[in-house]
């Protein structure tokens, strides 16, 4: 034990010394459409391998993984580039655009609201808001709060005024929700933004509608949506490179550049610019798949992650209720069921212009997975997460400490985080603290893990 202070002391005194581009419409992609096979990864070099391979052949340029397994985190790994150009390589901290999966969050952060009776699912939005929103061809018929969770409200996505911009949307979200929405408004259009079915009946996925999820946690918790959830969210499970605005990111080298097939090319890809949209609760939500997977950890556990509470298990179980099964039999409160290669999955993926992400958890196996990447390649990110799956089903993982792969956490294992933290080189399984950093807090984790 001696030992083991005087290196913690040692290694204290170190430590401490405008412009918009086409946009178009987004599908929930149907997996059942790609030949995958029921290969089985019980060797992890096989599973690398083959995803260097299908990323190599599918023309996906950067990609970060991260399994969670009974409610914690224990697989990760970072493959390729963050920008072709530069050669930047993706690690821990590279964060990408994870498009439609941050619906996800966004909608964890209204029902954040709801557990503290501020709001009913039943509710008439218009109750909330500074606007109002009615159906042009059905205006009696009011617009609730899980109609809008359920993409059922009759608010429809019109890609002509749902544009990209460089850099973030110069637009507020209340101007620009208010003008799409109402009578009179520069993007209003009663014919293309909205359905022709009665609210409540139809399932039609709307982008606009998770937007407007995003104004209604602003109206009613009285802050800026992405201030909410950073504060309720973020911080509490030490998400620390999660940010919805490009503004917000000190270090921009740390984002993933989308990529897209170069303009007359099938097999060579163009870097583009890192880009925003009005819209942004929908999907501009950029992370690291690391901060991603202890998001999910709630959702396998309970609502539990690291002791600390997100929602708990009564609205865990409202999320995954399907409320409107004749309009859409797998659809929950924002959050889905899919079907891969025979597995039933619940969670959210994303595609947008050089993204594509994978954010599914197996409620049979109680384990989930998260796949981040920067070219929009359905086909090869299918074939990957179905690799993922099978792996983290029939693997055996390392305890998060066991440094030296023994079954045994010791003083071993704290020689090697010593000199792993002297070194400046970061693994997973060292990260003890989860905060993508290697310090002597990792070596006091470790020692109490001894200790008891």
């Amino acid at each position: 034990m001696k030992k083991i202070l005087l290196l913690i002391f040692i290694l204290l005194s170190h430590s401490y010394g405008d412009q918009n581009q086409n946009r178009t419409h987004y599908n929930i992609i149907d997996l059942d459409q790609f030949d995958l096979e029921t290969n089985t990864f019980r060797n992890e070099t096989e599973l690398l391998n083959f995803i260097e391979s299908t990323m190599e052949t599918h023309l996906i340029p950067g990609l970060s993984i991260s399994i969670a397994k009974g409610g914690n985190i224990v697989w990760e790994n970072h493959f390729g580039y963050r920008n072709i150009n530069e050669n930047n390589l993706v690690d821990e901290n590279t964060m990408f655009i994870l498009s439609s999966a941050s619906k996800a969050v966004t909608a964890t952060s209204l029902m954040h609201l709801f557990e503290q009776d501020l709001f009913a699912l039943n509710d008439t939005v218009n109750e909330y808001l500074p606007f109002n929103i009615n159906h042009p061809d059905y205006p009696e018929v009011p617009i609730t709060f899980k109609m809008l969770l359920s993409h059922t409200s009759g608010i429809k996505d019109n890609w002509n005024f749902m544009p990209f911009y460089d850099g973030d949307s110069p637009l507020e979200l209340n101007y620009y929700l208010n003008q799409y929405l109402t009578p009179g408004g520069e993007f209003y259009d009663s014919d293309l933004n909205f359905t022709d079915y009665v609210p409540g009946t139809s399932f039609s996925y709307s982008n606009i509608g998770a937007a407007l999820i995003g104004l209604l946690v602003e109206q009613i918790s009285g802050q800026p949506f992405n201030e909410y959830s950073t504060e309720n969210i973020f911080e509490p499970f030490e998400m620390d490179d999660a940010y919805w605005f490009l503004s917000e990111i000190e270090n921009l080298n740390q984002v993933a550049s989308p990529h897209q097939l170069a303009e007359g090319s099938n097999d060579s890809l163009a870097v583009l610019e890192n880009y925003g949209y009005s819209d942004f609760p929908a999907g501009q939500l950029r992370t690291t798949s690391n901060n991603l997977a202890k998001f999910i950890c709630a959702f396998i556990n309970n609502g539990m992650y690291n002791g600390i509470e997100l929602l708990n298990p009564e609205t865990i179980s409202l999320m995954k209720t399907v409320h409107y099964p004749d309009a859409a039999y797998d659809q929950g409160l924002i959050w889905y069921y899919k079907n891969l290669n025979g597995r039933t999955l619940f969670g959210h993926s994303g595609s947008d212009k050089g993204s594509v992400t994978e954010m599914f958890i197996s409620p049979s196996d109680n384990f989930g997975v998260v796949l981040l990447s920067n070219s929009r390649n359905h086909e090869g990110m299918a074939l990957i997460e179905n690799a993922v799956f099978n792996y983290a089903a029939e693997a055996d993982f390392i305890a998060s400490g066991d440094l030296n792969y023994d079954d045994e956490i010791n003083n071993q294992d704290i020689d090697i985080l010593v000199n792993l933290v002297m070194a400046g080189e970061y693994t997973f399984l060292s990260d003890l603290n989860s905060d993508n950093k290697m310090d002597i807090l990792d070596l006091l984790e470790l020692v109490e893990l001894i200790i008891s």
